[in-house]
């Protein structure tokens, strides 16, 4: 993934909003993720994660960055600008890398963290599977346990518990989402994307297993 988005090759403008595709509105998606982690502590109301960059998602990073500068003034973002929307889409990526580097230590947001992909790291991508070893291992099979106890309210057919995250795991947490949202609509916002592919789920693994334990399956049982 680029450090760094162009305008009307990476994402396109419509109005003031700026969308994208593939792997750019996936970053997009996550980054909105990434902001509602500091909806509390900044001060604002929570982003929907839909890939829509626009005023409310520019005016959620303000506030993120000034509650880090009220904490301290010296730590001024130097890898992006951020006058308006287009540089949130342009700089997505290096947002990110900041909320989850020098935002999440100043403010002191959550223990929990997004998953890194590689060799070597949290997970990685086989043909159609994402998986991953040890403690991340264990994550995906709790997700993939609590799936299985709204499986006949939401309408999907039982997971196998097997740990390795596929295009059917990714589409009953999406379908559960649906049915939260639907039951619920102040529950649309996400502290992860609801997930469009497999790479989503994997990284987001500790916010969805949380979120299935604590949001849907008391909202949906």
């Amino acid at each position: 993934m680029n450090s760094e988005f162009a305008p009307g090759s990476d994402f396109t403008a419509s109005g003031g909003n700026y969308t994208a595709k593939g792997e750019v509105l996936s970053e997009f998606r996550s980054l909105q993720a990434d902001l509602n982690l500091y909806s509390q502590v900044a001060g604002f109301n929570g982003v929907e994660v839909d890939g829509i960059i626009g005023q409310h998602t520019f005016n959620a990073l303000k506030k993120v960055v000034d509650a880090v500068l009220a904490k301290n003034s010296m730590l001024v973002p130097a890898a992006f600008t951020y006058n308006g929307p287009e540089d949130v889409a342009k700089y997505a990526p290096r947002i990110r890398e900041w909320l989850h580097g020098t935002a999440a230590k100043t403010l002191d947001v959550s223990t929990f963290r997004v998953y890194e992909r590689g060799e070597g790291r949290d997970w990685n991508v086989k043909g159609d599977i994402a998986y991953g070893k040890g403690a991340v291992h264990d994550e995906f099979l709790g997700i993939q346990r609590e799936l299985n106890k709204v499986a006949s309210v939401v309408g999907f057919k039982p997971l196998d518990v097997d740990g390795f995250i596929g295009p059917k795991t990714a589409a009953a947490i999406k379908a559960t989402f649906e049915k939260v949202k639907a039951k619920n609509p102040l529950l649309a916002v996400t502290l992860f994307p609801p997930p469009n592919s497999k790479e989503e789920v994997a990284s987001f693994g500790q916010f969805i297993h949380d979120w299935l334990k604590n949001t849907a399956i008391r909202n949906l049982t």
